[in-house]
């Protein structure tokens, strides 16, 4: 006879095997996919090691965008997050009449990158807030229909943040020192520019350009030169 799956427990299983991101962020999206979700965004803001932590597949132009704005002030995900523990429809929220002209803006924009709708997880503990969003391309996820398919995604979300806690916890990060050569080269690469422009910019060879951003992402922990900058910014070590 076949064997059934069930992808709440197979995640639980493979995140139970592993502390590092990627290997996390690969665990989620293999099972979350099968419910129409492409993107996730991950946030602590608060928890025993720093101010606030956060894992993202979000694209790195929208991050930047949202960072540099200051849209976690009007942006109805952190905000319905703080006033409510329960799971929320990102829509259905912000049609609610305390969320004005600049919440709307938010979703707009995000549009543009491809984040048009999602499902939203606060997570409320001892430790302070998390939040687990997650974009969703299929309205029908919002069905009354599909009521199982969003509390497998809230015990989903729930593994995911445990997985996240247990890591944090079991091996505290110590505070990221950057040279200032390596905030230099981060923020021109967080402008747009690229490896050869930076280092005409800075009177560089290009390899050396690179050698610092390396040397940055080794120090970050950092997968990609995006994921190095949105890491940077987050901690202050470099402005938007």
């Amino acid at each position: 006879m076949k064997t059934l799956h069930d992808p709440v427990d197979d995640l639980a299983a493979a995140l139970a095997g592993t502390n590092a991101p990627v290997e996390r962020e690969q665990a989620f999206l293999k099972y979350a996919e099968g419910f129409g979700v492409n993107r996730f965004a991950y946030l602590t803001i608060s928890q025993p090691v720093s101010p606030w932590y956060f894992e993202t597949n979000y694209p790195r132009e929208w991050v930047q965008h949202y960072l540099a704005q200051g849209y976690a002030a009007v942006d109805v995900v952190p905000l319905e997050s703080r006033r409510s523990a329960l799971p929320f429809h990102w829509r259905t929220a912000l049609s609610r009449p305390e969320y004005g002209n600049k919440a709307k803006q938010v979703f707009d924009e995000s549009a543009a990158f491809g984040i048009h709708d999602g499902y939203s997880v606060p997570i409320h503990s001892a430790h302070g807030l998390a939040l687990m969003s997650m974009a969703v391309d299929d309205p029908a996820l919002f069905t009354p229909s599909a009521r199982k398919q969003l509390y497998a995604l809230q015990l989903m979300a729930l593994h995911f943040h445990m997985s996240c806690e247990r890591s944090l916890t079991e091996a505290p990060a110590p505070p990221v020192h950057l040279t200032a050569r390596e905030r230099e080269v981060l923020t021109w690469a967080a402008q747009g520019k690229t490896g050869w422009e930076i280092g005409q910019i800075l009177h560089l060879a290009e390899r050396t350009v690179t050698y610092h951003v390396e040397n940055a992402k080794v120090k970050l922990g950092a997968t990609s030169r995006g994921h190095a900058i949105v890491k940077a910014i987050t901690l202050g070590l470099i402005a938007p």
